[in-house]
């Protein structure tokens, strides 16, 4: 590995260890309703990532740390949607959500294997479509456009996440064709939707700023994901999705602010 790549890797290093989204304040606005929601979606793929991490010994940004503070991240944020949700649609959401919550969690809590590893990637599918039937609920109760644009901010961090968490699996030893492709379309949408924030006519100078950064770190890990013929850099990965998954949370954070609803 080039010199210039080492040395982004420590600085990679030295820089993530930022809690996420830890100070999940009460909800005053759809903005920021639908950036919480939004955030779920990543969780219920970013606990099956550190999961996996603790697994294999990888013990980059502290895993065992990441998988304690989403369990309670998810279960403080959901508390917020609760209170802030208006229609009934909305209501039933977060109530099917918080059912399939309660399974999840029981696993992520619990003894860390490839068995429970399978178990909890099985219920990281429910919990996204439940945490996704939320964000469009919604999108569809703040009636407004601008929405559109923190919903898909916002979904990069969880594919983010579901890169990793599909990494992670298959050089665990997992390997399946559906997370090749699960891992494959993840990619493809992070990449689409990238194009789709960079055009965005609601990018201030600072959001393009860290855009900007969000599109050298996604050349670098295009260059770094190393797949072919068993071959994986689990490490690298963790890092690098780590990077984005920042980096996008906070565009998330700034396109909420600067689309008050």
């Amino acid at each position: 590995m080039c010199r210039q790549k080492i040395c982004f890797l420590v600085l990679l290093s030295l820089t993530l260890c930022i809690p996420l989204g830890s100070s999940a304040e009460p909800i005053e606005d759809y903005g920021e309703a639908i950036n919480q929601a939004g955030r779920q979606r990543m969780l219920s793929q970013r606990m099956v990532k550190a999961f996996a991490q603790i697994g294999q010994r990888i013990l980059f940004a502290n895993p065992r740390e990441q998988l304690n503070s989403a369990i309670r991240l998810y279960q403080k944020q959901l508390n917020n949607l609760k209170s802030f949700a208006r229609s009934e649609k909305t209501k039933r959401a977060l109530l099917h959500a918080e059912t399939v919550w309660k399974r999840y969690k029981d696993v992520a809590d619990g003894k860390v294997d490839i068995n429970s590893a399978i178990r909890l990637n099985g219920l990281s599918e429910e919990l996204l479509q439940a945490s996704q039937k939320v964000v469009e609920a919604l999108v569809q109760e703040a009636g407004t456009e601008k929405a559109h644009i923190v919903d898909i901010s916002g979904r990069q961090r969880m594919l983010s996440q579901r890169m990793a968490k599909y990494y992670l699996l298959l050089s665990w030893g997992l390997e399946d064709s559906q997370f090749h492709g699960e891992f494959k379309k993840a990619e493809m949408e992070f990449s689409q939707a990238l194009a789709e924030l960079n055009g965005s006519s609601l990018n201030t100078a600072e959001i393009s700023e860290v855009l900007e950064k969000v599109n050298k770190q996604w050349r670098f890990f295009q260059l770094t994901k190393l797949m072919d013929k068993g071959k994986y850099l689990p490490s690298v990965v963790a890092r690098t999705t780590e990077s984005l998954l920042q980096d996008m949370n906070r565009v998330t954070g700034m396109y909420a602010k600067v689309t008050v609803m």
